[in-house]
């Protein structure tokens, strides 16, 4: 964390003095108040039911706090007059689980004031969720709707609603007036009447049920697995795919580092798996079966060791060379050691670790501990990522004559690594402070800012934010490490086996396949499976990714361009095509181009003096197929297939790897307005927006779903190089389609999964959407890096794109007709899906309550 923070903790809050001051609602003055409210548990196409509160209160001027209401929003009458009729006589009270979408609306009136509040919560978790004057109490089989808003009690009540959505109505006291269209339950009370005493008892459906018991430990450990599954999974793979390279034939020397690396890198998954996923299960499983005064807070405790020990396993792997880097280590760790091992000589206890009557030096030495060990665990994270980075071509070498050092790789340094980290912490630490002052300021709105308990309590959330930083800091950075240390661990055997022979193989073989099967699921599948909030099934995500690839290469095998026979000898036109003939293929396809351009213009009656006649310009396209196998035997191309087929069907490079790698530098760069895109649509966008500000890490994970989204576009177009002479079609738009079947079929059968469920879909059309598009126009641009020595020859780029494709302007005109749909569709999708997820820990107070 960062000063921010810590100055909150130890200035900011500090408790104020004292105000006598009378909170005495002076209901009796609100007997002639008009009231009406309604609920509604809003659940259709959700995964989590959302509760909508609504009160309406017509505040005759004769209350005594009526004028207050009509003040700033931030004055003490305004809070009073506003708790009195939402809460309590009670100073202090914050509300968690209730959010409001916007302020009050007050409206002034003869007679006196019109206050209409409306408020929502999420039903995440079993217990009592408050919301405006609504008890809600979610069980184990049946939910309960109660009203109670004490200061409102003898007032008029006009009406009284409860929508239950498509939850089944098993009793409701006292008995309703009326059932509303919306198959909601009504009552009207007569003059004179108070509040009912209003208690509706609910069976809602199984999935809505279900998705609301997230704090129950069977809930808590199945959800565990599926991350578990995914992670052992791909330990398991890596291991079988190092066992089978090696079984192969002897590993090559520029083989044995990364099969050494992958081999080291699956037994690191599970030990980080066991660290990142099982400690939650643990401390779990301790909390529901130990008191709760030994295990309240040993999470947090033990979270500072946990980090350290995550943090010391990934620089172990990444082994950077250069001693500073080392003795920085040692430096970022040797706080959070001191602090964890002998938390009684700063103040802080064993159990509950940071106490509310904790001395200031306490919150000094845990914010020291908690922000060298984040920054250790982000240095971590950077020296296996660069060790990667580096073996797999990423890090720039040193020239020879480089005064930055000898040739070679570049070491990680810590010129650029420690202010960068630096600025990575405070800018994390701001975001955190400013999140848990935003959460503590919605659920203490109408709390006494000059009551003395208020700075106590504002005091002692953010203590408990800065307490389980380490925990949830752990939580949100290691999965996004794994996920992209795993991806680049399978990229740098990738590269091996590419340049374990020159000139490197311009087809992948069995072994580069399942390697590339591996990597589909890590860097491009997405992680879905999760129902009625539960992620059990997420682990069959895994195999469901890699077996759409796998299905897509079985199905593509000898379909390719490629692998047509020649007309006379039947060898494959794979084998006769070498690269030392790619120049005398391109000035083929060239001139086959430029003929038929000119039969064109013959049947427009538009020849010119140079054009040949019809019959000569046929046997020059006749001559123009001519081949020879790669023994020199004379031979045809096959009849289907032309020069311009052939030369696509290459690729702009001579082998699979700088295929792949070009085509992933041009997806990256094409995929830039598609990442913006959909990060807006997933953090952003409607009800994600709320999630974003309100969760902890919400706004770094911002950047991190830019980072995301274009290593997923990345490893897609590399796909489709390495890939590109094996897959079906004459063109790009049409090659890339088994690619983007095979990662559109684990999205629709996890939207048939959310149909069944009654669940929202999110932006799983528009994943879809967006992965067609970025890979149909890198295709296109990476047919015209097969011609792009003709670039100087043509005006623009859509001139030689026209010239390539043979395309005219009816086929234009297609084209566009096509772009307009899908973009339709995209826009379509985009704004009128506004579905969204609960914000993450409503129900904790300030999020100290445990792991986000």
């Amino acid at each position: 964390m960062i000063v921010v923070l810590l100055l909150g903790t130890l200035c900011v809050s500090k408790p104020a003095p004292a105000i006598a001051t009378d909170y005495v609602c002076r209901s009796e003055s609100l007997s002639e108040a008009s009231v009406s409210a309604s609920v509604e548990l809003n659940d259709r196409r959700r995964t989590q039911t959302k509760v909508l509160s609504r009160l309406t209160v017509h505040v005759p001027a004769e209350w005594p706090y009526a004028t207050g209401l009509l003040l700033g929003k931030d004055s003490e009458e305004y809070r009073r007059a506003m708790r009195c009729l939402l809460r309590s006589e009670e100073s202090q009270a914050q509300w968690w689980g209730e959010w409001r979408s916007s302020h009050p609306v007050i409206t002034s009136e003869k007679g006196g004031v019109r206050v209409q509040v409306d408020t929502y919560g999420w039903a995440e978790r079993q217990g009592m969720l408050y919301v405006g004057p609504w008890d809600i109490d979610i069980g184990k089989d049946h939910w309960k709707v109660s009203l109670n808003p004490p200061a409102l009690a003898q007032a008029r009540w006009t009406s009284v609603t409860v929508k239950p959505g498509t939850s089944s109505i098993l009793s409701a006291t006292p008995r309703p007036s009326a059932n509303d269209d919306d198959s909601g339950l009504v009552w009207r009370q007569k003059p004179g009447q108070g509040m009912p005493q209003l208690s509706v008892r609910l069976d809602p459906p199984w999935q809505r049920s279900w998705a609301a018991q997230q704090e129950r430990l069977r809930f808590y450990l199945t959800n565990g697995t599926g991350g578990l599954m995914w992670q052992w999974s791909t330990a398991a793979l890596l291991l079988l795919g190092a066992r089978r390279m090696r079984r192969s034939g002897p590993l090559s020397p520029g083989e044995v580092l990364p099969v050494r690396a992958a081999t080291w890198w699956a037994s690191i998954c599970i030990v980080l798996s066991l660290l990142h996923i099982g400690d939650n299960v643990f401390y779990t499983v301790m909390r529901r079966h130990v008191d709760e005064g030994m295990w309240a807070d040993r999470q947090a405790h033990h979270g500072l060791l946990i980090n350290l020990a995550l943090g010391w396993i990934l620089f172990t792997f990444g082994r950077p060379r250069r001693l500073t880097i080392w003795l920085a280590a040692v430096v970022l760790t040797l706080p959070g050691v001191v602090v964890a091992l002998s938390p009684r000589s700063f103040g802080l206890t064993a159990n509950a670790f940071l106490a509310a009557s904790s001395p200031d030096k306490a919150v000094l030495a845990l914010f020291t501990a908690t922000g060298c060990v984040f920054a250790f665990l982000l240095l971590g994270s950077v020296a296996a990522a660069w060790r990667l980075a580096r073996t797999v071509g990423l890090v720039s070498r040193h020239p020879v004559s480089s005064p930055a050092g000898p040739a070679g790789a570049r070491e990680l340094s810590l010129r650029w690594t420690a202010p960068l980290l630096m600025l990575a912490v405070v800018v994390i630490g701001m975001c955190a402070a400013s999140t848990s002052e935003r959460n503590w300021q919605r659920a203490s709105w109408l709390s006494a800012h000059a009551d003395a308990r208020y700075g106590i309590d504002h005091l002692q959330a953010l203590r408990q934010d800065l307490a389980w930083f380490a925990v949830n800091s752990q939580d949100w950075w290691i999965g996004f490490t794994w996920w992209t240390l795993s991806g680049l661990v399978v990229l740098a055997v990738l590269r091996a086996r590419a340049h374990r022979t020159a000139p490197a193989p311009q087809d992948p073989g069995p072994v580069d396949e399942f390697w590339m099967l591996l990597f589909f699921p890590l860097m491009v599948g997405l992680g879905l499976g999760v129902f009625v909030g539960n992620g059990t099934m997420g682990g069959l995500w895994f195999f469901l990714n890699l077996g759409s690839l796998a299905l897509v290469i079985a199905l593509c095998r000898g379909k390719g361009v490629l692998d047509q026979p020649l007309q006379r000898s039947g060898v494959n036109l794979r084998a006769a095509l070498a690269p030392s003939r790619r120049r005398d293929l391109l000035d083929r396809a060239r001139r086959f181009r430029e003929v038929h351009a000119k039969l064109r213009r013959l049947d427009q009656g538009q020849s010119d003096d140079e054009a040949h006649n019809r019959r000569s310009l046929e046997h020059e396209l006749r001559s123009l197929h001519r081949w020879r196998t790669s023994t020199g035997v004379a031979d045809r191309l096959p009849s289907d297939v032309s020069v311009v087929d052939a030369a696509l069907a290459l690729g702009p490079e001579d082998s699979w790897w700088a295929n792949g790698r070009r085509a992933a530098r041009i997806a990256a760069l094409v995929g830039l307005p598609a990442s913006a895109l959909l990060v807006w649509a997933e953090t952003i966008h409607g009800e994600f927006l709320t999630s974003t500000l309100n969760g902890q890490f919400g706004l770094p994970g911002i950047a991190l779903g830019v980072v995301y989204w274009e290593s997923t576009w990345a490893a897609a177009g590399f796909l489709l190089g390495a890939l590109w002479r094996q897959l079906p079609g004459r063109r790009g738009p049409v090659r890339i389609l088994p690619l983007a079947g095979a990662y559109a079929l684990p999205i629709g059968v996890d939207a048939f999964g959310n149909w069944l469920t009654y669940e929202e879909q999110t932006n799983l059309a528009l994943y879809a959407v967006s992965m067609l598009l970025v890979l149909t126009i890198t295709s296109i641009v990476f047919d015209l890096r097969v011609f792009r020595s003709e670039r100087r020859y043509w005006q623009s780029r859509l001139g030689l794109l026209l010239s390539v494709y043979q395309m005219r302007y009816f086929s234009l005109q297609i084209a566009y007709l096509l772009a307009q749909l899908v973009t339709l569709f995209t826009l379509w999708q985009f704004f009128t899906d506004g579905g969204g997820p609960p914000e993450r820990g409503s129900g904790d107070p300030g999020g100290g309550s445990g792991p986000s």
